[in-house]
């Protein structure tokens, strides 16, 4: 089937997916794009939810193309990529976006991506890799440093990493990890129990994205996530509960620094390994007294930076996009408009949680979706906000992750993370102050956030209780 230009379609469900529709439609008055599965609470005239396409099989994918012809695919989530969707696309015919799945294990397997970067002179942590409980507990007692306990493969709600402040907990993380390996493999899906135990940095974590043709990395901003559940970083790691843009150390001296130590060293080690990978690529890393050193390496944009670093770029994506395709990305430059950002995830969490027997919430485990969500109109790009600047720079938007219409057309929570409230401003401390505005008219039962995304990075708000963990019913 014929190509048709400016429709694409975009492989995702979160909201970085709806960050990535958003910017294709933003930066190009012309192009529509497919978004699937999408969400169909977005309320956009050229973002079209694909609710056929299921991102576990790319023959829904196949299946859709063939009555929705595009211009390319654009696939920007590890489950899908993981599962080889690149390469089935390609197969049937179709320009593609992104990473094949040898090139995703980078992400899909810990030990694949540390493995990656000790090979081609990346700077990791010191790390072993563990099939055995025994011999994984042995080395905990007998290293000098703190640990980083993980479990090799994906995990859904982003907590298969554990730090560890002393051995039992790193003991202990180990027995949980390898009590899930052999429930799963009960259950038959599993492959046995992998680990990966790291030495634990200290430093500041950033994360490093670039746009990839296979030849060329052309970088975006950096971004600090918050990947801890509770207020003041504690808690267990989670998908993430918000991110500011740009991180805080952010400068050209350190821009170089990170692309000299990290992402060229990753560019010539794809070639060298012959993987084939293009579209984002996403380095967590820490900021250490040594330098940059590697956390993670992941073949998809963050979530939830996506949405506080791509609503920045002003550069045509579809003629970014294009040039990937092309292997012409090199020598390009990347416009911005240089705004501060903060995102704040809002989460299903506890309906009540005065009641003992009451759902707990997400991430800490089962939860009550399909509550009623209100203040969502509009839903996506929300237009100036009521506390827009002067200048008109400052302004929010709204981006939609798990959260569906039901029959009456009513949205309703339908995962842990429903929404990403996002301020923009000449400041972090402004873009901050409207993101919290703004969470005061979204609301649904059993609403959590955390309240202290950007705080200490940027002059507190002049007014406003200090920082703490809210639920809302």
């Amino acid at each position: 089937m014929t190509p048709v230009s400016d429709k694409v379609l975009v492989i995702d469900g979160t909201g970085r997916g709806h960050a990535i529709c958003e910017l294709f439609t933003r930066t190009n008055p012309d192009v529509t794009v497919y978004y699937g599965p999408g969400c169909d609470v977005i309320d956009h005239p050229r973002i079209v939810p694909a609710g056929s396409v299921s991102l576990a099989d790319p023959a829904t994918a196949v299946d859709f193309l063939a009555t929705h012809p595009v211009e390319f695919v654009f696939v920007s989530h590890i489950d899908a990529l993981s599962r080889g969707y690149v390469e089935a696309l390609r197969a049937a015919g179709h320009r593609v976006v992104g990473p094949t799945a040898a090139a995703a294990a980078l992400e899909s397997s810990k030990t694949r991506g540390k493995e990656f970067c000790r090979d081609h002179g990346i700077p990791v942590p010191e790390f072993e890799v563990f099939t055995d409980v025994a011999k994984a507990k042995e080395f905990l007692g007998s290293v000098p440093y703190r640990c980083v306990v993980k479990t090799d493969g994906l995990t859904p709600d982003g907590d298969g990493s554990v730090v560890c402040d002393t051995a039992a907990e790193a003991i202990a993380a180990v027995d949980r990890f390898a009590a899930e390996a052999a429930e799963a493999a009960a259950g038959g899906s599993s492959d046995g129990l992998r680990l990966v135990v790291e030495e634990r940095l200290t430093g500041r974590e950033i994360s490093v994205f670039a746009l990839v043709d296979g030849d060329s990395a052309l970088l975006f901003p950096t971004a600090m996530d918050y990947k801890r559940t509770l207020e003041g970083d504690a808690g267990k790691n989670c998908d993430g509960m918000g991110s500011v843009a740009p991180h805080p150390d952010d400068s050209p001296a350190l821009r170089e620094e990170l692309r000299a130590a990290l992402v060229d060293p990753l560019l010539r080690g794809l070639r060298a390994d012959g993987l084939d990978f293009t579209g984002f690529v996403y380095i967590g890393a820490m900021l250490t007294p040594r330098g940059p050193v590697v956390i993670e390496i992941n073949a998809r944009f963050g979530d939830s930076e996506a949405q506080v670093v791509l609503p920045g770029v002003r550069s045509d994506f579809l003629d970014l996009c294009r040039a990937v395709l092309a292997r012409d990305l090199g020598g390009r430059r990347l416009n911005t408009d240089g705004l501060a950002r903060c995102s704040v995830a809002l989460v299903q969490g506890c309906l009540d949680p005065a009641d003992p027997d009451a759902l707990i919430g997400w991430p800490f485990g089962p939860f009550a979706a399909g509550q009623p969500v209100r203040g969502m109109a509009p839903a996506g790009p929300a237009g100036p906000s009521e506390t827009q600047g002067p200048d008109g720079a400052d302004d929010t938007l709204v981006f939609c992750a798990n959260i569906r219409r039901d029959a009456a057309g009513t949205p309703r929570t339908s995962g842990g993370r429903v929404l990403h409230v996002v301020g923009a401003g000449h400041t972090l401390d402004r873009a901050r102050r409207l993101a919290y505005d703004r969470i005061e008219h979204v609301g649904f039962p059993g609403m959590r956030y955390r309240t202290d995304i950007g705080a200490g990075l940027a002059p507190a708000p002049a007014a406003g209780p200090a920082p703490r963990a809210r639920t809302r019913k």
